[in-house]
């Protein structure tokens, strides 16, 4: 797969990059308005994005109008290939985990009310699973072999650009790129409300899955699919 392609209405797909990330984050806090760490603001978001930019493990495309001045922004996706080896090369990563660590700090100072929620929500069904955790080698092991699992983290298009086809293909290059990278399966979670779209996937061949809740209380629908010999479109 080439790293760019022209789309039609003269689109552009490409990868993402840090120059990028001031525009991927304030999409995300503006379209995919879900969950704790977008109500954080523009800045942590970018500072977590970054995290799948620098990551091996992960996914990152923008989707632009080169004709347009400054290169218009039109659409980003983020994601993994392995969400697994994603999520423990992060934590092991300490300057990363500070990093974030700071950039939450300081948005919860500036969001009092968010914080409230983090501490109504969270902090206690956090701290109930860690203390019943079991130590290490009580529980089983997890197998050696465990299926590798892509994440779709995050699809968003701007409104002027939604039915172009650019969603699309968006998710075309995921699908492909974390086939290519040796994934067996692909997820996601839309919401099932208003800023959901499981019709959208469900029409690129995403099959439902369970639905779960954030601790909002906010509905989500996983979606899976397979990417044994798949046809990523």
């Amino acid at each position: 797969m080439s790293d760019s392609a022209a789309e039609p209405g003269r689109l552009v797909v490409r990868p993402a990059t840090r120059r990028d990330l001031h525009a991927t984050a304030r999409a995300h806090v503006d379209l995919l308005p879900v969950g704790l760490f977008p109500s954080l603001g523009p800045r942590f978001v970018r500072r977590w994005h970054r995290t799948f930019l620098d990551s091996r493990h992960g996914v990152g495309y923008v989707a632009v109008d080169p004709s347009a001045p400054g290169e218009e922004f039109v659409g980003f996706l983020l994601g993994t290939t392995d969400q697994t080896a994603h999520i423990a090369a992060l934590l092991t990563d300490r300057r990363a985990v500070a990093s974030l660590a700071v950039a939450a700090a300081s948005a919860l100072v500036r969001r009092p009310k968010v914080a409230t929620r983090l501490l109504r929500s969270r902090v206690g069904p956090w701290t109930r699973r860690f203390r019943s955790r079991k130590p290490r080698g009580d529980g089983p092991d997890r197998p050696t072999a465990a299926p590798q699992v892509a994440v779709m983290t995050a699809l968003a298009v701007r409104p002027e650009w939604r039915g172009t086809g650019i969603g699309s293909t968006l998710v075309t290059h995921f699908v492909e790129h974390a086939r290519l990278a040796g994934a067996t399966t692909a997820e996601l979670v839309t919401p099932t409300g208003p800023t959901g779209a499981p019709t959208f996937y469900e029409r690129l061949g995403w099959e439902a899955g369970p639905q779960e809740s954030t601790p909002d209380g906010e509905g989500l629908s996983v979606y899976r699919r397979s990417l044994r010999d798949a046809d990523p479109s």
